[in-house]
């Protein structure tokens, strides 16, 4: 029987778990709690507990990332993706080809999450021109992401966590380029699982038009507004209708023209025609109202929606966009950026009443109507990724070589030991700044300080579990179970918990709960601890079977992808990374 002190722990592991999974706090916040759930139940000292936040891993991820997003900004990512889709055709299979090994290549070095983003549009509007679905490019595009960040020490947070952990056990960490060979092995070996299998995997879901897709067709229709009408002389605005009926005008037909996307400022004038949107009983109400008059049996088309410079485009909520967690009523989007959103697609569902007040998500498509110089301007302004469109981002060209280089100097310079990598990159991301490839006020919208948070928690939380003797007692657990099926199936084991962990939880938070315990079993055992802990690295990048991972989230809706699609998808892939792990992993690091 474990002591109160393992028992407690292993307590505030599931419970970690269990909120990690289920996503009612934020990932950082539940960090946050855990390091005080520690402190409280007298697991850690206050200065233990607060180690986790000044692990070197924290400096080597925000550097990175500050390092990363200034070649993002100076366009040498997109650069890159630009001149091998050049050559990519439009044969399926070739596209297939090009764009693994672009987002691969891309993701080496840049996080997974940003190298989808950056090929995201690109892939949508590549697949319209090949005349092919999206769905059969974008699942490849993130999974292949994914099997890029594998390659490399700052390929994932991942990886750097791990590695920076080992610091904790007095045992070297891995070189930058040290998951290389095993990277690229799996790399190649998923490259050729979507060339071979993936197209009898990968669903081919046609994408409709816009209306028809999102189904607000049968949800538009003209309101005539008569001279005597009470609405004649009011703003429009969200309130037009007062208490009554809930909808949305986008447009208006007055004096034979079209006015859309109408401000505030409008006002309605006797003889308008409000193209509105909203359900059919709303619609019916409306139609009741003095003074107004329903025209039924009109068929509105796209080409309704999208006279002069007006475009209906979709736009994807990205893990850093300011719209995340807000609704578009808060941010008064419609006056402040003059676009209406007809509807949001989320997971398979779309979602068309109330738009204005539903909390928007990472991986939300918003239908967007208007000008088309103003939904670009998103991009930059609210961190949307608008696809469908092939309109080229500004980038700082001009810093392009100089970011290119500082980053470059900063990888040779961590890679051949002339400086610990930790020092390497953040001289890398100082100079960044200096040279202005990023501006001061871009640094902290390039840190994720959620992940920050959530790395230094569950750092604190790794050495509670060895402090405790929680990793032990597990170790003692699973060398038992196992002890007749031999260290191959251990190290199995292992791979597999850490796998189903990923899934519903963040890799490194999965990494950094196995990780202890794994590295108990090993030195136990009295073998190569490297190799558990590459074991750990390796699963918790495998989120290939559920859509929960960032890299899944942003194309699920522009793929029009369903949650069973990534379980026939993803597992096999599992099963191939599984497979190739287990036979190489001992090779590279001997037990």
């Amino acid at each position: 029987m474990p002591d109160t002190n393992i028992l407690i722990t292993l307590i505030i592991m599931m419970a970690a778990v269990v909120l990690f999974s289920i996503e009612i706090l934020s990932v950082d916040l539940v960090s946050i709690l855990v390091v005080l759930a520690l402190i409280f139940f007298r697991i850690l000292s206050p200065e233990n507990a607060f180690i986790g936040f000044s692990n070197t891993a924290l400096v080597m991820i925000a550097s990175v990332l500050i390092m990363t997003t200034a070649l993002i900004k100076a366009g040498v990512a997109d650069r890159i993706a630009h001149y091998i889709l050049k050559r990519a055709g439009t044969h399926p299979a070739r596209l297939m080809f090009v764009f693994l090994i672009t987002v691969g290549l891309i993701s080496s070095f840049i996080n997974n999450v940003a190298a989808t983003a950056i090929l995201l549009p690109a892939a949508v509007s590549v697949a319209r021109m090949a005349k092919i679905n999206p769905s059969r490019l974008l699942m490849p595009l993130a999974f292949g992401s994914m099997l890029g960040g594998m390659c490399t020490l700052i390929g994932t947070s991942t990886n750097v966590a791990v590695s920076e952990a080992l610091t904790t056990y007095k045992i070297a960490p891995f070189s930058l380029f040290e998951f290389t060979p095993i990277g690229l092995l799996i790399f190649i070996c998923g490259l050729l699982f979507f060339i071979t299998v993936g197209p009898m995997l990968l669903p081919d879901r046609e994408k409709e038009a816009m209306m028809e897709e999102y189904g607000i067709r049968e949800y538009l229709s003209e309101l005539k507004v008569m001279p005597a009408s009470p609405l004649v002389g009011m703003r429009i605005s969200e309130g037009t209708f007062g208490g009554g009926p809930d909808l949305t005008i986008v447009g208006i037909y007055r004096d034979g023209k079209n006015i859309y996307i109408p401000g505030e400022h409008y006002t309605i004038e006797g003889g308008d025609s409000l193209l509105v949107m909203g359900s059919i009983e709303n619609l019916a109400k409306a139609g009741q109202i003095k003074g107004v008059e329903l025209k039924s049996g009109l068929k509105h088309s796209e080409e309704d929606l999208e006279s002069g410079n007006l475009r209906m485009m979709e736009a994807v909520i990205a893990a850093d966009s300011l719209l995340e967690w807000k609704t578009l009523k808060e941010v008064n989007f419609r006056h402040t950026y003059g676009l209406s959103v007809i509807a949001i697609y989320r997971q398979g569902i779309c979602l068309r009443e109330k738009v204005g007040r539903i909390l928007l998500r990472v991986g939300d498509v918003l239908l967007l109507q208007g000008e088309r110089e103003r939904i670009e301007a998103l991009k930059d302004i609210l961190k949307l990724i608008v696809i469908g469109d092939v309109t080229p981002e500004q980038f700082r060209t001009k810093k392009a070589g100089v970011a290119a280089a500082i980053f470059i100097g900063a990888v040779i310079a961590g890679g051949i030991g002339l400086l610990p990598i930790s020092v390497s990159f953040l001289v890398g991301a100082v100079l960044m700044v200096l040279s202005k490839c990023l501006y001061a006020d871009e640094i902290y919208q390039a840190v994720n300080m959620h992940l920050l948070v959530l790395i230094g928690g569950m750092i604190s939380l790794g050495i509670a579990v060895e402090q405790s003797g929680t990793a032990q007692f597990l170790a003692d657990l699973l060398i038992k179970t196992t002890a007749s099926f031999g260290i191959y199936t251990l190290l199995g084991s292992f791979f597999v918990l850490t796998v189903l962990l990923t899934q519903p939880m963040s890799n490194v938070a999965a990494a950094l709960l196995v990780l202890p315990i794994a590295i108990h079993t090993a030195l136990q055992l009295g073998v190569n601890p490297k190799t558990f802990a590459m074991d750990v690295a390796i699963a918790a990048s495998c989120s290939f079977i559920t859509p929960l991972e960032p890299a899944s989230v942003l194309v699920y809706g522009p793929g029009r992808y369903r949650f069973s699609d990534f379980i026939r998808v993803g597992l096999p892939l599992t099963l191939v990374v599984f497979l190739i792990a287990m036979i190489f992993i001992p090779i590279f690091w001997p037990l």
